[in-house]
Formats: structure tokens, C-alpha cells, sequence
């Protein structure tokens, strides 16, 4: 495997990518398509933050995105294909975002869950700190755990 900046041009991808990854979870399409908007990554958020991917082969098997302020910076995207769930792969990109947040000085990454996704980041070290409701449809006491991990320079 193989973690290499985004370019621009792997906008549509990595936005293919992150609506496949939500829909592994068993949402149902017409929720995911509520969320579309927030599950496109743009040109611009691969130019204005720091996002990187994950390769296997050809292969673009997941990525992330940091938005940086001071000391706290968020993971503003965590994906992994699918296909690529279960092999390591977010492990070693969260291992790699948390390398580039401290190396740039941040002492903590934030991170807004999704609630199937929370065990992931537990096992890895985060702190739940809180929640914030998240109700959807058939689910209305859904809930988004919120977590911190310490971003420690390597």
C-alpha cells in the first residue's frame, strides 16, 4: 500500500468512493442521497487541506482530509473502499493523518463519527468526548459519537 497526496483530478473519485464506503454501512439510498452534497469532495478541498490516498496497486483503496485550526485540527474525511475494509488500510491512514497533524503541530484530531464507524476510531486510541444527534429516517435516536485522538509527532 501506497499513501500519496491527492491531486484535483481525484475529485470524482474519491467522491465515488466515500458514497460507496457511507453505503456499506446498509443506509438506505434514500438517505444516502441526503448526504451526498457533504460526500463530494471538490478540486478545492483537495487543494485547500491536506487529503490524502491510499493505494493498492491501481487501486485508490480509501483517502482523508484534515482541516487544520491551531492545535485542534478535525478529519474532515475517512474513507475506505469497501472492497478494502478489514485489510489494514485505516489503520495505516489514520496512523498517516495523525503523523501530518502533528508534525504540523496539532496536538489533537477531532473527529465527527459516523455511528458504525466509532468502534474503528476506539480501537485506535480515540476518546469519546461526546455526541451530536444525528436522527434519521427509522432511526430517530441516532447519534454521532465525538471523539479525540492525540496527534503526536513521529
Amino acid at each position: 500500500m501506497n499513501i500519496r497526496a491527492a491531486q484535483a483530478a481525484d475529485a470524482p473519485t474519491l467522491s465515488a468512493l466515500a458514497f460507496r464506503s457511507k453505503a456499506a454501512w446498509g443506509y438506505p439510498t434514500h438517505v444516502l442521497e441526503t448526504w451526498r452534497s457533504e460526500l463530494t469532495i471538490s478540486a478545492s478541498t483537495i487543494s485547500g487541506q491536506p487529503t490524502f490516498v491510499a493505494t493498492i496497486g491501481d487501486e485508490m483503496a480509501g483517502f482523508y482530509s484534515l482541516s487544520p485550526h491551531d492545535k485542534s485540527w478535525q478529519l474532515d474525511h475517512f474513507w475506505v473502499s469497501p472492497q478494502f475494509m478489514r485489510r489494514g488500510v485505516g489503520g495505516r491512514l489514520l496512523r498517516h493523518a495523525l503523523q501530518i497533524a502533528g508534525r504540523a503541530g496539532a496536538v489533537k484530531l477531532i473527529v465527527d463519527a459516523d455511528p458504525h464507524a466509532g468502534p474503528f476510531y476506539l480501537k485506535h486510541g480515540a476518546i469519546r468526548c461526546g455526541e451530536t444527534a444525528a436522527p434519521i429516517p427509522g432511526e430517530p435516536h441516532r447519534v454521532r459519537p465525538q471523539l479525540v485522538l492525540d496527534a503526536i509527532a513521529i
